[in-house]
């Protein structure tokens, strides 16, 4: 059987559901050769891998070091992904401990929000808890809450009912980097900086192209041609896309855990839509 790669997941040092070992041991368990972790606004999952674990030697598999900046946008969702930075760069990690506080703001905003909007009210000893947590805070954690209550009944329909709406009306308290400087900060760290699911940007065909090609001059240098939300048609046309500008292919599953993205698989994404063999991107990181 040929070995996939997979370009895109998380542990729960962000929203995953499984350790980084777990994570590497499923990937392994899936015939998968190439596994990045991509934890949003955080390295901590990865510093904790041991790459001389006989899990990792006796299966030949490679973990490459990565990240999922989120970036401020007016509209539509901006994730940048870095590739192969040094995990032990100074300016990267006091960046990323500034973003942590900021996740915790951020969140504490959202509580407010449903709390204004739909009387949601959680106890304070989960709200200590979630503020201690030594994981990057986000939605998932409030819809975990929203679940425990009993306003929810699966994490997508507490994103639904409740945190899509009082995250769009937070968002402009959130203090996200733009796009340049989260390129910046990939590329400072040594790393090679590509464009998440170009579609969630929510843009027309015009206002992407006009969006990619600034950000190529301040430093992109690749696309998420394969994802698992991705239709094939897009697929095409994002490859397509790479291929006009030049721009490294990379693709992955965005694989976050039964319990959290229960329709998305490690390796082979939403209804086996992956099958990813080959990346360029995958080619520049090994050469």
């Amino acid at each position: 059987m040929e070995k996939l790669i997979d370009m895109h997941t998380h542990t729960n040092y962000s929203d995953g559901e499984l350790s980084p070992e777990e994570l590497i041991q499923l990937a392994i368990s899936k015939n998968i050769k190439a596994l990045a972790i991509t934890d949003h606004n955080t390295i901590e999952g990865i510093k904790t891998i041991n790459r001389n674990s006989s899990l990792i030697i006796n299966s030949g598999i490679n973990i490459i070091n990565g990240i999922e900046l989120s970036a401020k946008v007016d509209q539509g969702t901006m994730h940048i992904l870095g590739y192969n930075i040094d995990i032990n760069n100074p300016n990267l990690n006091k960046k990323l401990s500034t973003l942590k506080d900021n996740s915790i703001n951020s969140v504490l905003s959202i509580l407010e929000q449903i709390k204004r909007d739909y009387g949601i009210v959680f106890c304070y000893e989960d709200i200590r808890k979630l503020i201690n947590a030594n994981h990057n805070l986000g939605r998932i954690d409030i819809a975990k809450l929203c679940i425990k209550y009993g306003y929810a009944t699966t994490i997508k329909d507490a994103f639904n009912k409740y945190l899509i709406s009082a995250h769009n009306k937070t968002r402009d308290m959130n203090k996200k980097m733009n796009y340049q400087e989260c390129l910046m900060l990939i590329r400072n760290s040594g790393g090679i900086p590509v464009l998440a699911h170009p579609k969630s940007l929510n843009l027309s065909e015009k206002e992407f192209l006009v969006l990619l090609k600034d950000m190529i001059n301040c430093g992109l240098e690749g696309i998420e041609v394969y994802h698992s939300t991705h239709t094939p048609e897009e697929m095409s046309y994002y490859h397509q896309i790479a291929n006009q500008y030049n721009l490294l292919i990379s693709g992955g599953s965005d694989y976050h855990g039964k319990g959290i993205k229960p329709d998305i698989e490690l390796g082979t994404g939403k209804n086996r839509n992956l099958k990813i063999k080959q990346l360029s991107l995958l080619d520049k990181l090994q050469s």
